[in-house]
């Protein structure tokens, strides 16, 4: 079963297409990662609030960073994909790649920046004890109010962006249908991580919505994935 290159692809790019294949199983196995070790922090993340020295006297680095950096490369895994796509898209959907690779490319610049400065401004400090201004910048309370909340919600929406954009990539056979819905699905539930900080819903729903992202956006990767191979058959 093969999808309908007409439609979606028209261009052969070995190059892309094997780059296109690597990029996309690494952003499936990262955003995987992430999913599992971000589930796991959430106990810390929703921990009662009893100030920043003691954040800082009880806070561990390995919890922190297994979440952390899969995140961090997933943005470059995710833009490298969407460029991969972009490059095999035919002149009649081009628009819609190029608002996908646009997007993808905004997304990757804010979440990366906010990650390694989680990694080498907030981690570091914390761990010497230095907690002077760092209260905004924690993934603790008032989070998602807070500078790294402000930033996902903004980087997040340009991911949700680029998904829905790449959704209209896709048609033809059910592989590329169901590429071009769990895209769809993963956009549209994405954008609760820009809602939420200014329109907050219940931790509960937050974090169901947040669940099916995660679960879908790891299908919707691992599809793209089968969907790169086959274009080298």
């Amino acid at each position: 079963m093969s999808c309908d290159y007409s439609v979606t692809m028209i261009i052969k790019n070995e190059t892309a297409q094997k780059l296109g294949l690597w990029s996309a199983a690494f952003a499936a196995i990262t955003e995987l990662s992430f999913s599992i070790a971000f589930g796991l922090y959430q106990p810390i993340l929703y921990a009662p609030w009893h100030g920043i020295e003691y954040f800082a006297e009880n806070f561990k680095a390995e919890p922190f960073i297994a979440w952390i950096m899969p995140c961090f490369l997933l943005t470059i895994c995710f833009f490298t994909m969407m460029a991969c796509i972009h490059t095999l898209t035919g002149e009649d959907k081009k628009i819609f790649s190029l608002l996908a690779v646009a997007f993808a490319a905004m997304y990757a610049a804010i979440i990366s920046t906010c990650y390694y400065i989680q990694a080498v401004v907030v981690m570091h400090n914390l761990l010497s004890g230095l907690t002077d201004g760092l209260q905004l910048w924690l993934f603790a309370m008032p989070y998602p109010n807070s500078f790294p909340g402000a930033l996902e919600g903004i980087g997040y929406l340009f991911m949700s962006l680029s998904l829905i954009s790449a959704s209209r990539l896709f048609s033809g056979d059910k592989l590329c249908k169901w590429i071009s819905r769990s895209f769809l699905f993963s956009g549209i539930t994405g954008f609760f991580v820009f809602t939420n900080p200014l329109y907050p819903l219940p931790t509960a729903i937050i974090l169901i919505i947040a669940a099916a992202n995660a679960i879908v956006l790891f299908v919707s990767l691992s599809l793209v994935t089968i969907w790169f191979k086959r274009t080298l058959n």
